[in-house]
């Protein structure tokens, strides 16, 4: 981001000129600090980096030094294991064991855990698997609401409610048992006792109602 250069008054005085040419210099010069700072932090990253990341595109942005790009690259390599998509079946399918054998350490913090399981949630949704996710789900819960004819936002907002309600849920499964059965279970028995719907709306929403929670054995 450039700094706005500021602006000389018309019919400027000397010290308005003054002013001006510090304020100047001030910008230029941290412009020259920050175009720096991006080339040595390129030639870190780079000197980093292995066959995979030094494709077709390597000479064209290590001729620019362009520290954007390559930090874009390095994010498609992290979410889809590739510059190209001949693996993207076998990276949803890795994403999605991920996600199911991820579970709380017996000493991991619980923020510390819902931050895993959100790094591992996005990945997911960069790669285009969704959870939960039913069309139809949608349609159902919008005609309770009597709406016959939702519109495709309409939809899609319930759609992504619902996936973060089926987030939440597993997010709960997989915290730390021996801390939070207890819990676990009185949202269990409301549900059996047909209660109103116990779970929480969100993984923020479940993490949070967790840390809170007295529940350790």
């Amino acid at each position: 981001m450039t700094a706005e250069p500021p602006i000389l008054p018309q019919d400027p005085t000397d010290n308005d000129k003054k002013v001006w040419e510090y304020h100047m210099a001030d910008i230029l010069k941290s412009e020259h600090i920050l175009q720096s700072n991006l080339n040595n932090m390129f030639a870190i990253l780079m000197s980093l980096c292995d066959s995979d990341m030094k494709s077709s595109d390597y000479t064209q942005m290590d001729d620019d030094l362009d520290t954007l790009k390559l930090l874009a690259t390095i994010k498609k390599l992290i979410y889809i294991g590739g510059t190209h998509e001949l693996n993207v079946h076998h990276n949803k399918a890795m994403a999605h064991m991920s996600l199911m054998n991820l579970f709380q350490d017996r000493f991991q913090d619980i923020q510390e855990f819902q931050d895993q399981y959100i790094a591992i949630h996005k990945i997911c949704d960069e790669l285009g698997l969704n959870f939960g996710c039913c069309t139809e789900d949608a349609k159902a819960m919008l005609k309770e609401e009597e709406n016959e004819s939702p519109t495709t936002a309409q939809i899609k907002k319930v759609l992504d409610k619902i996936e973060n309600e089926h987030h939440a849920i597993i997010f709960l499964y997989k915290a730390d048992k021996a801390r939070y059965r207890k819990y676990v279970k009185q949202l269990e028995d409301s549900m059996l006792e047909k209660k109103k719907d116990p779970f929480p709306k969100s993984v923020a929403d479940a993490c949070q109602i967790l840390a809170g929670s007295q529940n350790v054995l």
